[in-house]
């Protein structure tokens, strides 16, 4: 075989196992965060809780609604009153235009 120059190389031989892994970079920065996703379904109900305590009663006396019963009572008098004068008011106009109509009958 001749010899080499210096600096010149040969052919590539096989490749070698690889070495032991070296160690590990720092992370890298966060990227921004990304378009939310459509709402899911919604879940089940869940279990319904103890029953409270129940409340003390309505006191027995009963004046408040013996008022409100006598000032309900006032109202509907007051309604009967004004329709009692609409009534009239109307069977007088209606007197009225009776009236006026004989005149017309007797005029023609």
């Amino acid at each position: 075989m001749a010899k080499l120059k210096q600096g010149a190389r040969g052919e590539r031989g096989i490749p070698g196992p690889p070495g032991p892994p070296g160690v590990s970079g720092s992370d890298g920065s966060r990227g921004l965060t990304g378009k939310a996703g459509p709402v899911g379904a919604t879940g089940h109900t869940g279990a319904r809780g103890a029953k409270g305590a129940t409340g003390s009663k309505a006191p027995a006396s009963g004046k408040g609604r013996q008022r409100f019963i006598a000032a309900v009572d006032r109202h509907i008098e007051n309604i009967y009153g004004e329709l009692t004068v609409q009534m009239k008011r109307m069977a007088r106009i209606q007197s009225q235009v009776d009236e006026l109509r004989d005149k017309i009958r007797k005029a023609l």
